[in-house]
Order: C-alpha cells, then structure tokens, then sequence
C-alpha cells in the first residue's frame, strides 16, 4: 500500500526536475548575448551622434548633407556609416534593418 503512495510521488518528482544544466554553456550564452546587447547599445549610441551632427551641418548650411560622408569629420571618431540609412531630403538617420 505504501509503495502506491509513494509512486505517484516519485514520478511527480522525477518529471519536474529540469534537465541538467551545462554551466558552461550557459556561460557563453551569457556572455553572447551581453555582447550583442553591447554592440546593439553601441550602434545606438552612433545613431545619437550622427543625427546630431546631421542636425549641426544643417543649422551651419541650411541644408542636409548629401551623404554622411561629409559628416565623419564632425561626428569625432571612427565609426561604420555604413549601418545606417540616411535621407538626404529630410536628414533622417536611423539604423539598417538587419
């Protein structure tokens, strides 16, 4: 009687118990995706400056540059303005669809 008792116990236990976790996988998916959540804050970050320098090129020319070529020198560091899409028309930057 008593093991009739038990067994539903026991299989109850046994089905809420996770797989085993590998710890060191775990680790390094941690640590990708801290890193895509740095470089995507960092991209971000970029795009602030870039609108800004498209908005200080416009108040000193009144008008939008053509590429954002002739904004790197404003913007003060080395960055890939290939990653974002820019409007000449209306001087809209943001990030390209990946």
């Amino acid at each position: 009687m008593k093991q009739l008792l038990f067994a539903p116990i026991f299989f109850f236990l046994i089905s809420a118990c996770d797989q085993p976790k590998n710890p060191v996988a775990e680790y390094g998916d941690a640590m990708i995706n801290s890193y895509q959540k740095g470089k995507q804050a960092g991209e971000t970050g970029n795009l602030d400056a870039v609108k800004k320098a498209v908005q200080a090129y416009h108040a000193a020319n009144d008008k939008y540059p053509q590429s954002l070529e002739e904004i790197k020198g404003m913007i003060g560091s080395e960055m890939d303005i290939s990653k974002y899409d820019y409007d000449p028309q209306t001087g809209e930057v943001r990030l390209k669809n990946k």
